[in-house]
């Protein structure tokens, strides 16, 4: 089967952009998305990941606004939050899973790694998952915890990529036009294609500045190219007035 993706915009945030690049670009302001992706065909609603408040991001100190909730995100589409069936969330940071209490009537994906580390993480990155406010959302949630690669649906499938996260994992997608990647990672566009010129620490790529292990960020950055044709870094803002993918 062949899907089309529709990205829901959520929240603008302008960040340094070095949080973006590591060890690059530092004092360089930019603005980023965090958005939720839809996935339709005709029995089944798939959402992957959720966004936030931006409340949420301006309480951990970075300047954000609402362009949706996640509501009225899904009404542009014709959806409603009680419709949908499943929920693939990337990782479990915060502006990732935080209207996850809205969808009840889902069942959520995600990485037995994510969600165990989740609510036991090193004390090096426990600021990325508030133990009080995780449990909140998902208490009394549909979870259905996953060991690595695996088939979701016919013609999608999740893909373990660690690095940002110790259990993020990347949602690979049929299309028309080849295999989607949802990148399971915070990322922009220049992660995966520097500008002619630029380079950072790696020949390939830019890193992600936001990681804990760099080795497996750069591995799993290495296993996205190599499986799929087009590649969706997950934050980029050349995403916010586009209709579908592809």
């Amino acid at each position: 089967m062949k899907y089309v993706i529709k990205p829901i915009p959520i929240t603008k945030v302008k960040v340094d952009k070095s949080v973006m690049t590591y060890l690059m670009n530092q004092g360089m302001i930019v603005e980023i998305i965090t958005y939720a992706w839809a996935i339709e065909n005709n029995d089944t609603k798939i959402l992957v990941d959720t966004g936030c408040p931006a409340e949420i991001q301006i309480r951990s100190g970075f300047p954000a606004s609402q362009i949706n909730t996640l509501r009225k995100g899904l009404a542009s589409i014709n959806w409603k939050p009680e419709d949908i069936d499943l929920v693939i969330l990337t990782h479990l940071h915060l502006d990732h899973i935080a209207y996850a209490r809205e969808l009840e009537n889902a069942t959520f994906i995600i990485q037995e790694k994510e969600y165990s580390t989740a609510f036991n993480p090193h004390p090096a990155y426990e600021g990325f998952y508030p133990a009080k406010l995780l449990k909140e959302l998902f208490s009394g949630l549909k979870i259905n915890r996953i060991n690595g690669d695996k088939e979701i649906a016919d013609g999608i499938s999740v893909m373990l990529t660690p690095g940002h996260t110790p259990g993020g994992q990347t949602v690979l997608i049929e299309s028309d036009k080849g295999i989607i990647a949802l990148v399971g990672f915070c990322c922009i566009r220049e992660n995966f294609e520097p500008p002619k010129g630029v380079k950072g620490i790696s020949s390939k790529f830019i890193i992600p500045g936001i990681h804990i292990d760099i080795v497996e960020i750069y591995e799993s950055m290495q296993k996205i190219r190599e499986v799929s044709d087009i590649i969706v870094p997950i934050h980029d803002s050349m995403y916010l007035n586009v209709e579908q993918i592809p």
